[in-house]
């Protein structure tokens, strides 16, 4: 795979990581935004009611990851320290390397994801999160970008004994949700 195209796959894919991210931290009372490109972090979401606490936790960790992405995007794609608080491992890996891809753009970043995230806790320390993730509204500075839209997210989460992490994130094409 050439430079440019693993440069244009990383850019996609921190779009639809900054969507999520968003979302999930917005997901203890969770607003529609009326302009969803104005501000980082704002994206629209209207995720599942967390069953309990474990799995609060968890969607907290999962929406913090896109939060932290989405800002991080706007503020010219450097890899933010705070990304380790929620991400580990491959996930930390894949949303460092579309960060650095969305920092390579040219042009303004603007909009965000739409996240609708659902946890689930399978253990004292293993959870999921499935997520449709919207990025068609997320412009990474590269104009007209073929292949945005409604895509299915699956993350897995580790519980270190002190917090939950995002460890392993899966992003499937446009129109798999």
């Amino acid at each position: 795979m050439t430079t440019a195209a693993r440069r244009d796959v990383a850019v996609l894919r921190a779009a639809a990581v900054a969507g999520c991210c968003a979302a999930l931290a917005l997901a203890t009372g969770c607003a529609s935004s009326e302009d969803a490109g104005s501000e980082a972090g704002a994206a629209t979401s209207s995720p599942a009611p967390p069953a309990n606490e474990e799995e609060a936790a968890a969607l907290a960790a999962y929406t913090g990851m896109w939060d932290t992405v989405v800002a991080a995007s706007h503020e010219g794609g450097e890899v933010p320290p705070e990304l380790q608080d929620y991400a580990v491992g491959g996930a930390y890996a894949l949303m460092s390397a579309a960060l650095e891809g969305a920092g390579a753009s040219s042009g303004q970043v603007t909009g965000e994801p739409v996240l609708v995230p659902v946890a689930e806790v399978e253990g004292p320390d293993s959870a999921t999160v499935e997520d449709c993730l919207d990025d068609s509204a997320w412009n990474l500075g590269m104009g007209s970008t073929p292949g945005q839209g409604p895509r299915l997210v699956e993350a897995t989460l580790i519980h270190d004994g002190l917090a939950w992490r995002v460890s392993d994130l899966r992003i499937w094409e446009a129109g798999s949700c």
